[in-house]
């Protein structure tokens, strides 16, 4: 029998191949020739999620049966649920709109934020991109210069929100390790929150480490009281800035906060991942699957990707589904501590 191979160096240093019969890559082939594929990315412009989600967009297509047009559909809002809800309730379920996640929204359904229509366990995963290390940064301009003049700051410091990880871990942050701050909610992506800092309207804010060293290289690299300064991490001992900052896990001195952090950090593993409409057939969403690892390993894409200094780790849809299981058997005790943090409950 004739198969049509892809094959990609995985996990472990193993050479992982996925076989698809050659008749479903013809099938698929033929769905998808001539067609449009919307990649949706549930932030606005200019912010970590949409860098990442442009530069998969202009390799992919060179990855999918039929090498189908792909264009990018900014929909943000409500930290990423309007574009799943769209994704969930909306779009059409044949592999014609894939969009781009925050796993941040994952203990969110954990912990019973309304306004979700929809369910992660059922989406089809194609994988992860890249993992997030929760980082937070004050500026100079306070005289806060580490987690210690934080928690000691005459005055609380405001951070920015954009919903999720940007208002999570300050949150995290205030109430587990003691920090003072303010949060400033209402933003639109971490690209407003910098904007914000620059008018002085807040002076800090949570992201992860891979967007900051990328979007706010500038402000890293300012002197005087223009810098943005790191002051506590999730821990990248490979990253020098972060290598000598305290971390979360050992700030945070009462074990069921600690073991509520732990279970908030687990989805952050596969922070920007990609997913279809439920219900895909399966051989369409196995050549999706194909086409995203395939996407990560060309070397166009990783040559792009150094260009612009973003970092690219991925893991298979698989792993995700295997971690979804491992987050939501969380324990009663860390569901609870974190439906207070989270809900204000």
């Amino acid at each position: 029998m004739n198969h049509h191979f892809r094959c990609a160096l995985g996990a472990l240093s193993l050479l992982l191949c996925v076989v698809l019969p050659a008749t479903a890559w013809a099938d698929e082939a033929g769905f998808y020739k001539d067609k449009t594929v919307r990649l949706v990315v549930g932030a606005p412009p200019g912010g970590g999620f949409d860098t990442y989600t442009r530069v998969i967009a202009r390799s992919i297509t060179r990855h999918i049966p039929g090498n189908p047009r792909i264009i990018v559909q900014n929909m943000p809002g409500a930290s990423f649920a309007i574009s799943m809800n769209y994704l969930y309730n909306i779009a059409k379920r044949d592999g014609s709109v894939i969009a781009g996640t925050n796993s941040g929204l994952v203990m969110k359904q954990i912990v019973g934020v309304k306004g979700f229509k929809f369910d992660v366990n059922k989406f089809g995963w194609l994988g992860s991109a890249g993992k997030a290390t929760p980082t937070c940064m004050v500026m100079s301009r306070t005289g806060v210069t580490d987690l210690k003049g934080l928690m000691n700051a005459p005055k609380p410091i405001n951070f920015g929100s954009a919903g999720t990880l940007t208002r999570e871990a300050p949150l995290i942050l205030r109430d587990f390790v003691g920090a003072r701050i303010n949060l400033v909610e209402g933003y639109q992506g971490t690209s407003q929150i910098r904007a914000a800092i620059q008018r002085n309207e807040v002076d800090g804010y949570c992201s992860s480490w891979e967007s900051v060293r990328v979007r706010a290289r500038d402000l890293l690299k300012d002197k005087g009281g223009d810098r943005l300064v790191p002051v506590i991490t999730s821990g990248d001992k490979n990253e020098p800035v972060l290598r000598n900052l305290p971390e979360f896990a050992s700030s945070i001195k009462n074990e069921e906060d600690r073991s509520a952090f732990e279970a908030w950090l687990g989805p952050y593993k596969f922070f920007r991942s990609y997913v279809t409409p439920p219900e895909l057939p399966k051989d369409r969403l196995q050549a999706l699957q194909t086409a995203f690892r395939n996407t990560l390993d060309d070397p166009e894409f990783k040559a792009a990707s150094k260009k612009i200094g973003i970092e690219i780790s991925y893991l298979s849809g698989a792993d995700v589904e295997g971690l979804l299981k491992q987050i939501f058997s969380i324990g009663p005790g860390a569901k609870a501590r974190l439906q207070r943090l989270i809900l204000g409950k």
